[in-house]
């Protein structure tokens, strides 16, 4: 059982040194995913995570931001090691990427037809950046950022509710940021998790919220937990992702710890809630599992009825992926096991994205997968950004976790010139075979070019069948920016579209069956200072 942690105030200069940090990690392997536990064996879980009594709440109020949030993610790498990944993907003039016709690559020209957007949630007074996510139900998008939560319809795209973090999660004794949104459309269950910034050395406060029904402008249940690093250390959990599968509501995250220079990546963790207490309001806890320095791991969304969970993982350069086979998450017998590594194509960090008409550029982030996963029977789909010529380039495998082979692979870009990156995809049962169980996949991402067709920074959406060729050229505009983004002036790196999502639509239409739609929130630009978000429709129908 963990004890609770008190101890010093965080002096303010430690919270300015982190929200300006992009952070310095422990050493890493530089050709492969690193390996923190022996292949096979069940990974550590020293401890227990209790969950406070839940509140039923009805949320109300709007965005009032406080602060600026940070500038992370912090990268699971020294920061020195990834200013010189960067720099490097970018010291060589970029080369056209291969089109229609080159190489030997097939590409998927026709996207799936958009079907509409809709503006999402925008940025209030003195908050950078968004954090754009969402998702989507037989009614309902939710939409969660920074700034806020808001519920739209989906029939015409009209704001029903929007509420601050702070009075959703009825907390305000520090920033709330980096929020996450699932729905579980199996028990018609909403789920927004968040974490707020350290009040004290030991004390960092991280929530959950579950609806109580099918209506996410409903009432929820709130729970709230302190994650139990050693103490004494002020060890800063990051960077959280939500995942599902039948028993479980699946968290991973990154853990990091001050140090002189910054913040040293210390390890990654992952945990599973059981679903039967949190959808019904029950107290209950779960084994915090520790995955090493495996870097930042994705969840998966379970599709199916499958009793084992994969997460997987990306570091910033390597030639293979980390897999780990989770089994009984929120049962009292869960176990996490490391599989073996994923071969794949060598990759490594890709260049910042570069703006027409200025020297700042926007941040592509290190290669990580920055949203969960979609499982189907033994297939697992995600997607990155590579360094691809000299360009930021969104990368999708599909993984055998059989096997621990990628069975299908492939890029997704706008036009061999273009800068393409921070995506997220969805896959769908629709069209699967025995072979191959994702028939259908859909993407979103940002682009921007600087040579041939200049433009600023596009919201883009695109898809593929399971039969099609692999990789997929131009994709849908939902939005398209005027002018470049530079809130910070001079020659800095931005924070752009990090947190993209990509939700399968669940309900029919009279000429689209479920599972052929799907929804993507993406942050959209105003101008140089101001961000906003699009939300979008495309399908297969």
């Amino acid at each position: 059982m963990t004890t609770r942690r008190r101890a010093r105030r965080v002096v303010p200069a430690l919270l300015a040194a982190l929200a300006l940090s992009l952070g310095a990690g422990l050493p890493r392997a530089s050709g492969a995913a690193a390996r923190p536990w022996a292949e096979g064996r069940p990974l550590p879980a020293p401890h227990k995570v209790h969950l406070s009594e839940p509140k039923v709440v009805d949320p109300t109020g709007h965005a009032r931001p406080k602060v600026r949030k940070s500038q992370g993610p912090l990268p699971t790498v020294p920061r020195e090691r990834l200013a010189e990944l960067k720099a490097d993907a970018a010291k060589h003039p970029a080369k056209q990427r291969p089109g229609q016709t080159g190489g030997n690559r097939a590409w998927k020209l026709a996207p799936p037809p958009s079907q509409g957007s809709f503006d999402g949630l925008g940025q209030p007074c003195c908050l950078m950046p968004p954090d754009t996510h969402g998702a989507v139900s037989n009614g309902y998008f939710v939409e969660v950022t920074n700034a806020g939560i808001g519920v739209f319809s989906k029939s015409d795209g009209s704001l029903i509710k929007n509420v601050s973090l702070a009075g959703f999660f009825g907390y305000d004794a520090q920033e709330i940021f980096d929020p996450r949104v699932v729905y579980d459309r199996t028990w018609n269950r909403w789920v927004i998790s968040a974490e707020a910034f350290p009040e004290e050395q030991d004390v960092q406060k991280v929530f959950y919220a579950v609806s109580t029904g099918s209506n996410p402008a409903g009432s929820f249940y709130r729970y709230t937990f302190d994650p139990p690093e050693e103490p004494g250390t002020g060890d800063f959990y990051d960077f959280p992702q939500l995942g599902l599968d039948q028993d479980a509501v699946i968290v991973t995250a990154n853990v990091f710890r001050p140090t002189e220079p910054g913040y040293d990546y210390i390890g990654s963790r992952a945990f599973g809630m059981a679903k039967a207490d949190l959808y019904n309001g029950r107290f209950t806890d779960f084994r915090y599992f520790d995955l090493g320095l495996s870097g930042t791991v994705a969840p998966p969304v379970v599709e199916d009825d499958n009793s084992s969970a994969f997460l997987v993982a990306a570091s910033p350069m390597a030639d293979r992926l980390s897999l780990f086979k989770a089994t009984g998450l929120g049962r009292s017998d869960d176990t996490i096991v490391q599989q073996p590594d994923v071969p794949v194509t060598a990759y490594t960090a890709p260049p910042n994205a570069r703006q027409p008409g200025t020297s700042a550029v926007l941040d592509t982030l290190d290669a990580r997968f920055q949203n969960n996963s979609t499982q189907i029977g033994n297939q697992l789909l995600n997607v990155h950004t590579v360094d691809e010529g000299g360009h930021p380039t969104p990368r999708w495998y599909q993984i055998d976790t059989d096997t621990s082979t990628v069975s299908a692979g492939g890029e997704v870009i706008e036009s061999p010139d273009s800068d393409d990156f921070n995506p997220s995809v969805a896959g769908s049962v629709v069209g699967g075979t025995m072979d191959n169980p994702i028939g259908r996949m859909f993407f979103t991402w940002s682009s921007t070019n600087v040579t041939s067709t200049p433009h600023q920074v596009r919201v883009k959406s695109g898809g593929r069948l399971g039969t099609d060729a692999p990789n997929v050229l131009g994709g849908n505009t939902h939005s398209t920016a005027s002018t470049f983004y530079a809130p910070s002036g001079g020659n800095q790196v931005q924070r752009w579209g990090d947190y993209s999502a990509v939700t399968i639509n669940p309900s029919a239409t009279g000429t689209c069956v479920a599972g052929s739609r799907a929804y993507v929130v993406n942050e959209r630009q105003i101008d140089t200072d101001s961000w906003g978000s699009r939300i979008g429709r495309l399908g297969f129908c």
